[in-house]
């Protein structure tokens, strides 16, 4: 069961007590991510996600991360497209310490400016990781491809270009005009008592001074595309990218879930079975669901050798094709719907998936799920809303397409 409470500033805290477990996951969640950047300072949100391990007015950097660690514990963040958010999990006996330093990263940063420029040189080399990594890069160049002029589709990371310019004006700009109480949640599962809870947050976090603010997004249109990047690797990354649904669509986000999973998001789905197991073409390909506010992609990742790039084109467009006109079987939508179930029941075992589900859910759509409802919303899903989903979404007319490999620019993928 979870309760809820709205400190007077707008901080929102939101927490599961477990109380047969010793630990507690503790999040900070932050309204802010790429999504609401511009080209100027593109990275900017990933950047200050850094700078907040750093150093504070009360601790080295070095003493945030030994505290945590001399107790056994682990603190993180990270950054997406539309938030931020701040990590802890501890013993429930240590949650203070979580707290307090939590609290001091968010309220207490230092920015020092040579803080700033080190910081800078590690995200580039991050920068050069992921583009290392040839899954990676191909959905990052189909996300730049498919939302092309919008900032949906830029880096998380940013560029070259543009983690040169940010400063520390344009850092502290940022979180002075996004890092508010009232456009922030904090969510909490593990072994606690909630009304404790509140007033241990409210001691740390109710000098944070609210803001009014705006974070309002519009909708990132879908382009077709199609993308070839030359890099010399032994096998070519397929990539492809088909417009979906928003997440604020609640019906027929269970839907898309159930038709994912048959489709292409497990080791029983289609496009496994027919493409690795029958064909033996490919040692990898999955598909997965990306939902944001007013828009989403369904996306299908594959990677195989150059010979074999052609067939395994095919033999996804051909899988397309048939879930589009013959729908899906009743025993296929029955046993996705228990294997979605017994995955989110699974999920709940840890403390932490948990924190990162209500926080999330909480600060993007302000509202939460219990555990009953949400297999109750499983299993409600009809035959109807399943085959307007697909109608929606298997659609050869809105389709991005990435290539990364070797020698990909000659290919005549898309022409044959």
């Amino acid at each position: 069961m979870y309760k809820t409470h709205r400190l007077d500033n707008g901080l929102t805290i939101i927490g599961e007590e477990i109380p047969y477990l010793k630990s507690i996951a503790l999040g900070v969640w932050i309204n802010a991510g790429s999504r609401i950047e511009d080209e100027n300072n593109s990275g900017v949100s990933h950047f200050i996600e850094h700078m907040l391990f750093k150093g504070t007015k009360n601790r080295t950097s070095k003493q945030i991360a030994n505290e945590i660690d001399n107790l056994g514990g682990q603190i993180n963040a990270f950054t997406s497209k539309e938030c931020t958010c701040y990590y802890v999990k501890l013993l429930d006996s240590h949650i203070d310490t979580g707290i307090d330093i939590l609290s001091d990263m968010i309220l207490n940063p230092l920015f020092d400016t040579k803080d700033i420029d080190k910081e800078r040189a590690v995200i580039l080399e991050e920068l050069k990781m992921y583009e290392d990594s040839p899954e990676d890069l191909a959905y990052d160049l189909l996300s730049e491809g498919i939302y092309a002029n919008d900032s949906l589709g830029m880096n998380i990371v940013g560029t070259v270009d543009s983690l040169e310019r940010l400063d520390k004006e344009i850092l502290l700009d940022f979180l002075g005009k996004y890092y508010v109480p009232n456009n922030a949640v904090i969510s909490i599962s593990g072994n606690f008592d909630f009304d404790e809870m509140v007033k241990k947050l409210e001691n740390k976090f109710l000098k944070w001074n609210r803001k009014e603010l705006n974070v309002e997004v519009k909708k990132a249109e879908f382009n077709s595309c199609f993308i070839a990047k030359n890099k010399d690797i032994e096998q070519v990354n397929l990539a492809v990218s088909l417009e979906a649904i928003p997440v604020d669509n609640s019906e027929e986000v269970y839907a898309l879930a159930i038709i994912n999973t048959i489709f292409g998001g497990s080791i029983s789905s289609r496009l496994f079975q027919k493409i690795r197991e029958e064909q033996g073409l490919v040692y990898s390909i999955y598909s997965s669901q990306t939902l944001y506010k007013k828009c989403g992609e369904l996306s299908i990742f594959g990677s195989m050798s150059n010979e074999n790039l052609q067939d395994v084109y095919d033999s996804i467009l051909e899988e397309i094709k048939e879930i589009r006109t013959n729908y899906l079987t009743d025993i296929e939508i029955q046993n996705s719907k228990e294997q979605l179930k017994g995955s989110y029941m699974l999920g709940l075992e840890s403390t932490s998936s948990r924190m990162m589900s209500i926080g999330k859910a909480m600060l993007l759509n302000d509202k939460i799920k219990t555990t009953d409802e949400v297999l109750q919303c499983i299993d409600k899903v009809d035959r109807e809303t399943i085959n307007q989903v697909i109608d929606k979404i298997f659609n050869l007319d809105k389709m991005g397409v990435c290539i990364v490999g070797r020698d990909v620019e000659e290919t005549n993928l898309i022409s044959r």
